[in-house]
């Protein structure tokens, strides 16, 4: 499973509450290359949502290992942001990881403002006390500068769940 553009009208992808511009999509991993199945694949194997969410669950935390966790700080040593980054398009499915949040939880808090702006990107601010309108340029450069964007779309992720909270524009 990976958080995926909306506009790429994946055959199957199941949407993301308030989300406009991001849907979930199962995918089949084949090396660091992504396989969407069609709508008639994945009705043939039948696959039970408790599966999905099994296997979903294996392969995220297997990724959220493998990225690289970078604090910005400022002046006064305050965290800003976190960045998640890896050469493998690994961070669209890392960031659904069930533990995603335990990472964040003694530095950004147990609510966290994801953005994912690439397969190979994210951005985690606090949710509370957070000036993560002020980063639209990095957002944007990003979303950009990547043949595989996902989305400025920002996401709250909570114990609650995910849910989008708002989108970057240019201004």
């Amino acid at each position: 499973m990976i958080l995926e553009p909306k506009s790429m009208h994946r055959a199957v992808a199941w949407p993301i509450p308030g989300a406009q511009r991001t849907v979930l999509a199962p995918v089949v991993v084949a090396g660091d290359e992504y396989l969407f199945p069609s709508r008639e694949i994945w009705e043939r194997f039948h696959v039970e949502d408790a599966e999905i969410q099994r296997r979903a669950a294996i392969m995220s935390e297997t990724d959220l290992s493998a990225l690289r966790l970078r604090y910005e700080r400022d002046r006064k040593q305050v965290i800003q942001y976190a960045e998640l980054s890896s050469n493998r398009p690994i961070v669209a499915s890392a960031v659904l990881a069930p533990k995603f949040l335990e990472i964040f939880r003694d530095t950004l808090g147990d609510k966290v403002l994801l953005v994912v702006p690439n397969r190979f990107t994210a951005y985690v601010f606090p949710a509370l006390a957070s000036n993560y309108q002020d980063y639209y340029p990095m957002v944007f450069e990003a979303y950009r500068g990547t043949a595989w964007p996902i989305s400025v779309e920002v996401f709250e992720v909570s114990a609650a769940g995910m849910r989008a909270v708002g989108v970057y524009q240019s201004p």
